[in-house]
């Protein structure tokens, strides 16, 4: 489509802007109607008029070839809104402040000069009134001597009579009057001058009546000129409002036809309208909750690119800049794919029932979970840190403040199934006697009060516990005199002495001297109760962190590249969730 501008200097005129009326007033001329655009005339067929319109437009080496139709010129520059036989070149410009250039008045210009030089030479036989024979102030002819029946009196001016008035003809008198006798005279003069004395009286109070009337005029004129620019403005709202709500006609129209897209939004609206379905399809506390987050994450994820290959993401322009992404353009909008991420981790779904849902491929589910839960897990590290002592001691809850109140983490380590690899090399590496299961295994650690402050990164599943404790990074954050709550499997007891920390451990049962079987005192009976009344909270957390099935189910082989983001995205989202231990309980 060829998309016209106006090539007059100053005016930003062009065809693309007619369809944002509202935004680009200037599109508007004076009739209300939206500019329209002609382009110069063909330098083949039309030469002279097309080197007519760029001389009138006045712009230095402006030459535009033959095949350069684009240029054109708006219907604000031509008297009569377009080309017509009477207009057909363009005036109204900025150099003419836009006006109609009028001929020029003179002195003579209203009588060419060829009539009045006949005028003047035909002024004896005619009998015509010339400035030579202006030397009466007054004329009075009585009709009886000219005309029988006519009364006519003629009143002359010594003046010059302007260029623009008709020499009034004079009939041919017999005889003028003379003032031989004074009576022939002398009445008629009275009564003309009382006649002029009321003729300026009138005349006077006329003007006066019309001065009035020119002023009552001019401020109704400037009241309907004050309403025409109101309406004028109302008129371009309306036209903008117009076009918005045909606009939104047409994208009702799509979503009609469109049913995928239809089905999209209702299965969105559905997941989205209470807090509980929000909690229980979506894993977050609420729909504001929700709200408040996406708006966070969408001004990055805008820029983000969908994750194809290792090598997709490398070398790219699209995180600096304000770009947009590169690629393809997304088929669902940034909301849709964030929920859809949010759908496969708490459910479970696997990419065929999201395909279905959603109306897209199974290869894009997959490319948009992994593309948002790196993004997730980018933007909300921040949220999973490890709390200073003073934090902890001021949200720490009462049970712990009886028996323990130098806690500072409460670590266990949980496993999460995973589809057995071909590899028997990877096979026994992932093997776990205690699930009996291929599976990978992670340490975490929470606050007293349950929120999660450490999770390390998944190992493979038959990895002591101790030696993920030291491998993980776990005992960089652990400061001299801190407490660590463990279950009797971890046997760092050691490791944090080296570090001024000490380890709360449920005892051992030891050997009976007399007999079979093994055995506690009665001050490690009490001791170990105290640990497992306290260190059962680590094991509700876990429940909540499995609560997300993405990582409670059997992971496929090739999730296993965005289950490290997937574990600590669940694990941050657990954080937002309602403390597992109240301060003031017992």
């Amino acid at each position: 489509m060829v998309h016209y501008h106006c090539v007059a200097v100053g005016c930003k005129n062009d065809s693309r802007k007619k369809g944002r009326l509202h935004k680009y007033p200037d599109m508007i001329d004076k009739n209300g109607n939206a500019v329209e655009f002609f382009p110069l005339p063909s330098a083949v067929k039309y030469p002279k008029e097309r080197k007519a319109w760029i001389n009138s437009v006045r712009r230095a080496d402006f030459n535009p070839g033959p095949q350069e139709y684009w240029h054109s010129i708006c219907s604000k520059h031509f008297v009569d809104h377009k080309p017509t036989k009477e207009n057909p070149v363009p005036t109204l410009f900025s150099y003419n402040n836009y006006k109609i250039k009028q001929q020029r008045t003179t002195k003579n210009s209203n009588v060419p000069l060829r009539n009045q030089d006949q005028s003047i030479n035909s002024g004896t036989q005619h009998n015509l009134v010339t400035p030579a024979h202006l030397q009466l102030k007054r004329l009075v002819v009585p009709a009886e001597e000219i005309y029988k029946g006519v009364q006519c009196e003629v009143t002359l001016s010594t003046r010059k009579p302007k260029t623009s008035e008709v020499p009034l003809p004079v009939p041919e008198y017999t005889q003028y009057p003379t003032k031989e006798h004074s009576y022939s005279l002398s009445d008629d003069t009275k009564n003309d001058e009382s006649n002029e004395g009321l003729c300026e009286t009138d005349v006077k109070a006329k003007l006066t009546c019309l001065t009035v009337e020119n002023h009552q005029l001019k401020e109704t004129c400037g009241g309907l000129e004050v309403q025409v620019k109101h309406l004028r403005t109302q008129l371009v709202d309306l036209t903008g409002k117009l076009r918005e709500s045909k606009m939104q006609t047409d994208a009702l129209n799509d979503k009609l036809q469109n049913k995928d897209k239809l089905f999209r939004e209702n299965l969105l609206e559905r997941l989205t309208n209470s807090d509980q379905n929000v909690k229980i399809f979506l894993g977050l506390p609420g729909v504001v909750f929700l709200m408040g987050l996406f708006n966070i994450l969408k001004t990055n994820a805008s820029k983000m690119k969908y994750w194809t290959r290792q090598s997709s993401s490398l070398d790219k322009s699209w995180q600096q800049g304000g770009k947009r992404k590169p690629g393809k353009p997304r088929k669902l909008t940034l909301f849709q794919e964030f929920t859809l991420t949010l759908l496969r981790l708490r459910l479970g779904l696997n990419t065929y029932v999201l395909g279905m849902l959603f109306g897209i491929s199974q290869s894009l589910v997959s490319s948009i979970f992994t593309s948002w839960i790196s993004f997730m897990e980018q933007e909300l590290s921040p949220l999973l840190k490890w709390p200073s002592r003073e934090k902890i001691d001021k949200h720490m809850p009462l049970s712990f403040k009886r028996k323990y109140p130098k806690t500072r983490v409460i670590i266990d380590a949980t496993e999460f199934f995973v589809q057995r690899p071909r590899n028997p090399t990877a096979q026994s590496h992932t093997w776990s006697n205690y699930k009996s299961k291929n599976t990978f295994k992670a340490l975490v650690g929470i606050t007293p009060n349950g929120a999660f402050s450490f999770v390390s990164d998944l190992w493979s599943g038959n990895i002591s516990d101790r030696c993920i404790t030291e491998k993980s990074g776990f005992l960089d954050y652990i400061e001299r005199g801190d407490h660590v709550m463990a279950d009797r499997g971890f046997l760092i007891n050691d490791l944090l002495l080296q570090r001024g920390a000490y380890l709360n451990m449920p005892p051992f049962t030891r050997a009976c001297n007399h007999g079979k079987g093994r055995y506690l005192t009665s001050n490690e009976i009490k001791q170990s109760k105290n640990i497992a009344s306290l260190r059962i909270h680590v094991e509700r957390a876990i429940q909540r962190l499995k609560s997300y099935q993405f990582l409670s189910g059997t992971m496929y082989i090739n999730s296993i590249s965005v289950a490290n983001q997937a574990l600590k995205v669940s694990a941050i989202f657990c954080n937002f969730m309602k403390p597992l231990v109240n301060k003031v309980s017992k």
